[in-house]
């Protein structure tokens, strides 16, 4: 997916006459259409695996085990960022509904949060109903998904619509509040009639950007757990408007955070920009030499490395990228061919 242009959006303001009706729409408490899990895949080298421990329970001589399956979450930061966190919660046959409910403050997640993370959905927020079809998840809430501040708002509808459209099948999302669609939110009144991952996460403007003539690119910088472990922070911003989505996601993500900002980037900010092109679902990014400097110039950091491959697949829609240090291949590690994006995201397990 190719994010661009999100200053010139224009909010559409009309449902549906399906939707409108009401009829029929939702089934009792669970999704009415089938949602295929992402694939499994292994943490890359550089990442802790942290998985927690299934659920297990004891029927009398003999355990059974829970079968369990890996899920991205969002959840708030202590700094109250929006962050995609990997949770191994018991398997369901309604994924999509429950990937929601572990995001309600108060809710199953709560037993799980360290690190000073947050569940983000107002407390007593149920899921109702959630259809998906044609791409396009319809989620119906309770009345609790109103009670929030006003400065929540955006960070709400960041949540939702990235952990809903992780699914392959999801695209888009619309918002229900008990069998009623909402047209915008109540409380800042922002225009929710569709929602996808053109409208950002964590979003901001770029210095010298002017709102309206803007291109988005979505970067990954890093927040401080605790004296040895981060995690990454997804962060859309809108840049002076460029046809170079690609090139403009690495500029942006050596740039690193905006002034007072609690993230940093691995990037050193000398690191120069030779080339970055896009060839179908491939990115090459070709970078100077310093990119080696985090090893006495053997090496690369791989929490750097990693921001680039989850910014430019994220802000380019390619699936997978290369990198390249003065024309050449890294001579070790999996970084020498061409690199996927990881499915599990800063594990819980900290």
């Amino acid at each position: 997916m190719k994010m661009r242009h999100i200053g010139k959006m224009t909010a559409v303001l009309g449902v549906s006459a399906v939707l409108l009706s009401g009829c029929g729409l939702f089934g009792p408490e669970k999704e009415t259409s089938s949602i295929d899990a992402p694939p499994q895949s292994q943490m890359s080298a550089n990442q802790p695996n942290g998985t927690l421990s299934p659920d297990v329970a004891v029927q009398g001589k003999e355990q059974a085990v829970q079968e369990t399956n890996e899920k991205t979450v969002y959840l708030l930061d202590a700094n109250g960022y929006v962050v995609p966190v990997s949770l191994t919660i018991p398997k369901s046959e309604g994924p999509a509904k429950q990937v929601l409910n572990y995001m309600v403050k108060g809710g199953p997640v709560e037993s799980l949060l360290q690190g000073g993370f947050t569940a983000v959905l107002p407390a007593g927020t149920e899921v109702k109903g959630l259809v998906i079809k044609d791409g396009v998840a319809t989620v119906d809430f309770s009345k609790e998904f109103k009670t929030y501040e006003e400065k929540d708002e955006k960070k709400i509808l960041d949540a939702v619509t990235r952990a809903l459209t992780e699914f392959p099948n999801v695209k888009t999302v619309q918002i229900w509040v008990n069998g009623t669609p909402l047209t915008e939110m109540p409380t800042a009144s922002t225009p929710i009639t569709q929602l996808d991952r053109n409208h950002g996460v964590n979003l901001e403007l770029a210095d010298g950007a002017v709102p309206g003539n803007t291109s988005a690119v979505t970067v990954y910088f890093q927040g401080q757990l605790n004296d040895t472990r981060t995690y990454y922070v997804p962060v859309t911003r809108l840049v002076p408007e460029t046809a170079d989505i690609a090139k403009a996601t690495v500029e942006e993500l050596i740039k690193g955070p905006k002034q007072g900002s609690q993230l940093f980037s691995s990037l050193l900010r000398t690191t120069r920009v030779l080339d970055v092109k896009q060839e179908k679902d491939l990115v090459t990014v070709n970078l100077s030499s310093d990119i080696l400097k985090y090893d006495d110039g053997k090496e690369a950091s791989p929490e750097a490395l990693q921001s680039l491959v989850l910014s430019l697949t994220d802000s380019t829609g390619a699936k997978q990228v290369q990198l390249l240090v003065e024309g050449k291949p890294f001579a070790s590690g999996e970084f020498t061919k061409p690199v996927s994006r990881p499915l599990q995201l800063n594990p819980l397990a900290f």
